[in-house]
């Protein structure tokens, strides 16, 4: 999203910058190259070399925790002015752009998950009240969907400047990208599943997902199942397939740059997460005419319109386990959902959504 958002703008004649907090340049491939990417990295000091002096001195050792607002942004920002400030994730860059000292920008926070379900959106903060006092100095919070607004207001509070505004998808560039070749190929017989996202089991929920499979299979379903993706429970994810000894129909392709192909070769995509913020996965598959059974947690659910426009079943490994066991048994209810995700296209459509993020930058209406 953020790398679609930046481009984006920046087509639409936008004189757009990325800061970035760390050595990691991997999404600068991607940027539009006309797209200025600035890397600030976090500020050096002595406390985090010399143990004693951080415990003794330190709450935490973190210049950034200590720091106010103020400090933040006059150390990442600087005296440079922009006309609009995005604050495009929780936590750091929340409290960096909550003390701007830039009093004729716009300032604009995102929130892509659901707090309920997340813990770390006060790293960086002595506690939560700095927290609400940080997003209330934003012009607009803006939410992926309706539920991680709702989310946001039970967590944080209700700080009067939360809306909604769904996530903006590069359509046809989705759509070319599904039509490049790639060396993969499913297998002929059986319904092939697809799942696309990060190797974290505790948001993604990956390791359920493969009980179910392996048990449908176990009772004699004709199924696979291809996980497109990397990171950091690889190696818990790769025992789980070893475990249930499913190497034969459980693939791991690991991190693939496009991965619309994968997707609009399969038969359905899969969302098994606990929890979500939108998840631009099932929104791609959508938008590529691949049905979509999904659990139940937000983003999905509207994305899905609460079941209209694909399978939306139980947050739990029983809910999976009885849903795919219908689309594995009944191929026309697959073909169904393929027919209603054709049907949920005009929802993602780009330029109704960038002029409702365009809009926010007239900086006027915030001042009545």
């Amino acid at each position: 999203m953020q790398i679609n958002l930046a481009n984006r703008l920046q087509s639409l004649g936008y004189d757009v910058t990325v800061m970035i907090l760390d050595k990691n340049r991997e999404l600068e491939p991607e940027l539009h190259s006309s797209v200025t990417l600035h890397q600030k990295e976090y500020k050096k000091h002595f406390g985090k070399t010399i143990p004693y002096i951080r415990h003794v001195f330190y709450d935490d050792g973190m210049w950034e925790t200590r720091a106010t607002p103020t400090e933040l942004y006059k150390y990442y920002v600087g005296k440079k002015k922009y006309d609009v400030e995005i604050a495009f994730f929780h936590g750091l860059s929340v409290k960096i752009i909550s003390g701007s000292t830039n009093k004729d920008a716009v300032h604009l926070a995102w929130v892509h998950n659901d707090f309920r379900n997340i813990f770390n959106y006060r790293f960086q903060f002595k506690n939560h009240k700095a927290v609400l006092e940080a997003y209330k100095k934003f012009d607009r919070v803006v939410c992926v969907s309706d539920s991680a607004r709702q989310g946001f207001i039970d967590t944080i509070g209700d700080t009067g400047n939360a809306i909604t505004i769904y996530n903006m998808l590069p359509v046809e560039k989705i759509r070319r990208l599904s039509k490049e070749p790639i060396s993969y190929s499913y297998p002929e017989k059986g319904l092939n599943l697809v799942m696309v996202g990060r190797f974290k089991n505790s948001h993604k929920g990956q390791l359920r997902l493969i009980a179910v499979v392996s048990r449908l299979k176990k009772e004699g379903h004709k199924l696979s199942l291809t996980i497109v993706g990397d990171g950091e429970d690889r190696g818990i994810i790769e025992r789980a397939i070893r475990q249930h000894h499913a190497g034969e129909y459980i693939f791991l392709t690991g991190m693939r740059s496009n991965p619309f192909p994968y997707i609009a070769g399969a038969d359905v995509l899969v969302c098994s997460s606990y929890y979500e913020g939108f998840n631009l996965t099932v929104a791609e598959a959508l938008i590529l005419g691949v049905p979509v059974i999904s659990t139940n947690c937000t983003g999905p659910n509207e994305i899905l319109d609460h079941g209209k426009y694909g399978m939306l079943v139980e947050n739990s490994r029983k809910g999976l386990y009885h849903g795919l066991k219908i689309l594995a048994e009944k191929p026309l209810v697959v073909l169904r959902y393929r027919t209603k995700a054709l049907q949920r296209i005009d929802f993602f459509s780009e330029s109704r959504i960038i002029k409702q993020i365009t809009d926010l930058f007239d900086k006027s209406q915030y001042n009545n």
